[in-house]
């Protein structure tokens, strides 16, 4: 690195460069029974280290601003280096700063359609009601008085403030409401039951299961019994 720092300081000076070309190197001499070996002139040394040659050849750029070739100022060979490392690191800075708000921004965009969710979640639950009537006895909302409705005799359950609230007409709409809810409960528990009786019927086939085949046999389809009975009562009225 110092021979080529040497070469590079004299190349690099027009006027080192002529002085070599006409008087060579003196410097080169040799000693009785010693290997030739050179030394060089101060005025020819320069101030490169092995890392700014390195970069020269390597880094992609020509160091014409962070090497001096003259050793009376070596000094200002480590200021500007130093100056652009902070120049660079403020720079970094000042970019990360611009780009945080738009960062958060962003951030707060990709968020926004799970804060509609959370907001009408809660907006709706606010503004629910609890429903009239129910087919079970629920103690929680208040739907502990039994009724039955006036075509079919279908049992519900209501609040203490039902009869106040639903009367004439109105509760006669409202009982047809009831009546359908309940002949779609009792339709899919009727096919439930049924399925439920095919199934032990094929696993006492597959199995040879006498048992199986008696509790099969035994499963009584009740949903099933009040559909028939609800379908004739809706005949006979």
């Amino acid at each position: 690195f110092p021979a080529i720092g040497n070469a590079f300081a004299v190349l690099s000076n027009p006027e080192k460069r002529l002085r070599y070309d006409e008087f060579g190197s003196d410097q080169e001499h040799v000693s009785t029974g010693q290997a030739r070996h050179y030394n060089y002139y101060t005025e020819f040394e320069a101030d490169i280290t092995p890392e700014e040659i390195f970069n020269v050849f390597f880094g992609g750029h020509f160091p014409t601003g962070n090497i001096h070739m003259f050793s009376n100022v070596a000094r200002d060979a480590h200021y500007y280096p130093r100056r652009h490392r902070n120049e660079r690191v403020w720079t970094q800075e000042q970019e990360e700063e611009e780009n945080r708000p738009q960062n958060s921004y962003s951030a707060f965009i990709q968020l926004m359609p799970v804060f509609i969710i959370i907001i009408v979640s809660v907006i709706t639950q606010l503004m629910a009601t609890n429903p009239p009537y129910s087919l079970f006895y629920k103690s929680s909302i208040g739907h502990v008085i039994s009724r039955e409705t006036e075509n079919l005799q279908v049992p519900y359950y209501v609040d203490k403030n039902f009869e106040k609230n639903y009367q004439g007409a109105e509760l006669q709409e409202l009982e047809k409401t009831v009546e359908k809810d309940y002949i779609d409960y009792i339709q899919t528990s009727c096919w439930k039951e049924k399925q439920q009786k095919s199934d032990l019927s094929n696993l006492a086939k597959l199995y040879r299961d006498e048992r199986l085949k008696q509790k099969a046999e035994s499963l009584k389809l009740e949903h099933c019994e009040k559909l028939s009975s609800l379908i004739g009562m809706h005949k006979g009225g």
